[in-house]
């Protein structure tokens, strides 16, 4: 079931998170440019086979660096695309929750039934007997209650049932959007594996010890 708030929803968007994905592509594509330059570069001066396959070695880990900048790119915009689905479908809702559903049925119901019983109120009549001048008992009918006042109570009931009725053809709705917002980042997230096997499958040169500094 699908939960969505508008303020969660706005933090985000207005975050810095993608300020910083935005510099840290920068950079990286700098970097990723200054490696393209040393390969290239330095095929004339630096010779010899050894020298070939460092720039060999090299060049791949810049192959998996430059699809690691696409990746990381493709995902920004997929979050920002998702959220803006979502965004755009609460519109003025603060929050669609799907578990309300039944809820909001049921709510329904009761409106409905109350709206009945308040119509039912406008003509309810009660007998009145009263005596005439010569004493007769004169037998009359009237209406039991205020329909101003059972107008106004109508009124307000079928105010809250075109309300609810909005809400929940829009919650009605609002799996099936959901669904697209998730299926895009599924989308620009699943190349993150292949990304990771990329990686993984770059075996360093045997010369070196590679160790992570913290």
């Amino acid at each position: 079931m699908a939960k969505v708030y508008l303020d969660e929803i706005n933090t985000f968007l207005e975050s810095n998170t993608f300020d910083i994905l935005s510099n840290d592509s920068s950079n990286s594509k700098n970097i990723n440019s200054s490696l393209d330059s040393f390969i290239s570069g330095t095929k004339d001066q630096l010779i010899g086979v050894n020298w070939d396959g460092y720039r060999t070695k090299m060049g791949e880990y810049n192959e998996a660096f430059a699809s690691g900048m696409q990746i990381a790119s493709k995902m920004s915009e997929a979050i920002k695309e998702a959220l803006q689905i979502l965004k755009d479908y609460l519109g003025d809702d603060l929050m669609l929750d799907s578990s309300k559903l039944d809820y909001y049925r049921k709510q329904k119901t009761i409106c409905e039934n109350s709206i009945d019983s308040l119509k039912g109120m406008l003509t309810a009549t009660t007998t009145v007997e009263s005596k005439g001048a010569n004493g007769e008992t004169i037998t009359s009918t009237q209406l039991l209650y205020d329909t101003s006042e059972i107008n106004s109570k109508i009124s307000l009931a079928q105010e809250t049932l075109t309300e609810l009725n909005r809400l929940i053809t829009k919650i009605e709705g609002l799996d099936e959007v959901y669904n697209k917002a998730e299926a895009i980042l599924q989308e620009a997230f699943s190349g993150l594996d292949s990304f990771g096997a990329s990686v993984t499958s770059i075996k360093p040169d045997g010369r070196f010890e590679y160790k992570h500094i913290y």
